[in-house]
C-alpha cells in the first residue's frame, strides 16, 4: 500500500467526512440506508485511521490534526536535537551523595541545616525539599514511564476501543433501530470504558493530554446533541421551554438557533 503515504491520510479521512455528509443532506435516502453507507464509509475510516495509527503515531496515542500542540512537540524534538549535537559530548561527574543516610538524618532534626544541603536540598517554606522534586520532570525519564510495557497496553486498548465505537455504533443502529436508545448506551459505555482505561496512562508530551482533553470534550458534546438524547430531551422538553420564554416558535431567532442546532446534531457528525 505504498501509494497511500502519510501526508494522504488526512486527505483521506476528510474526504471521506465530506462524502458522509453528502449522504446524510443530498441522498434524499431513508434513515437505515443511510446509516448502511455509513457503515461502509466508517469501514474505510478505520482502515486509514489504522494505517495513521501505524506510520505517524506507531501504535501510540493518536494525536489529530487540530492539537495545537502537535507543532510545538515538533519544534521541542528539534531543539533537544540541536542541544544534542552541538553539547551532547559535555560530562559532568555528579557529586557522590548517600541519599539513603541523607534521609535518615533529615528525619532525625527539626530545624533545618543549610549546612547539611551539599546541594542536594533545598529550603521551601519551612521544609528542606529535594531539590530534584523541584525540577522538571525530563522527557527522557516521561518518555520511559510511557513507553513501559504496561501504559502502552492501555493507550493500545484505548486507541481500539476509540477506532471500532464508529462501527459499533452504526452496527447497533441497523439493529436497534434510531429511536433506541441502546445504540447510545453501548457507545457510552465503550467510552466510558475507554476513558477510565486511559486515564491511568502515563503522559509524555503536552499533546497526548491535550488530545485526551478534546476527546473528553468531544465526546461530551457527541452525547448531548446525540440522538435520541438531543430529539426526545435536550430538544423538545429544554430547549423549546426555554426559547419559548423569550421569543415564538415562529420567531426568525428561534428557528435560526434550532436550526444551527439541528445542523450541528447530523448524524455524520456524531458517530
Amino acid at each position: 500500500m505504498q501509494f497511500l503515504q502519510k501526508s494522504h491520510i488526512p486527505k483521506a479521512i476528510q474526504i471521506i467526512q465530506v462524502i458522509e455528509f453528502l449522504t446524510e443532506y443530498f441522498g434524499k435516502l431513508p434513515q437505515k440506508r443511510i446509516y448502511q453507507n455509513f457503515l461502509i464509509l466508517e469501514i474505510l475510516k478505520l482502515f486509514l485511521k489504522w494505517r495513521k495509527w501505524h506510520l505517524i503515531d506507531k501504535y501510540g496515542l493518536m494525536i489529530s490534526d487540530n492539537n495545537k500542540f502537535k507543532e510545538a512537540d515538533h519544534r521541542e524534538d528539534s531543539a533537544v536535537n540541536l542541544f544534542q549535537e552541538k553539547w551532547g559530548g559535555l560530562q559532568k561527574d555528579p557529586l557522590i551523595v548517600d541519599i539513603k543516610l541523607a534521609k535518615e538524618q533529615l528525619k532525625k532534626i527539626k530545624e533545618p541545616m543549610l549546612e547539611f544541603n551539599f546541594g542536594q536540598y533545598d529550603i521551601i517554606g519551612d521544609k528542606q525539599v529535594s531539590i530534584i522534586k523541584t525540577l522538571p520532570i525530563p522527557n527522557s525519564l516521561k518518555k520511559r514511564d510511557y513507553d513501559s510495557q504496561l501504559n502502552i497496553l492501555r493507550v493500545q486498548i484505548g486507541e481500539i476501543l476509540y477506532l471500532l465505537r464508529p462501527l459499533i455504533y452504526c452496527s447497533c443502529i441497523l439493529k436497534f433501530g434510531t429511536r433506541s436508545y441502546s445504540p447510545y448506551l453501548i457507545s457510552l459505555s465503550i467510552d466510558i470504558l475507554r476513558f477510565l482505561i486511559q486515564f491511568k496512562i502515563q503522559i509524555f508530551r503536552k499533546s497526548q493530554k491535550e488530545e485526551l482533553s478534546l476527546r473528553a470534550k468531544d465526546a461530551l458534546i457527541c452525547y448531548v446533541l446525540r440522538d435520541p438524547f438531543y430529539s426526545q430531551i435536550l430538544k423538545q422538553k429544554c430547549l423549546n421551554k426555554i426559547l419559548g420564554l423569550f421569543v415564538k416558535e415562529e420567531n426568525i431567532l428561534h428557528r435560526l438557533v434550532i436550526g444551527l442546532l439541528d445542523l450541528r446534531s447530523s448524524k455524520c457528525l456524531l458517530l
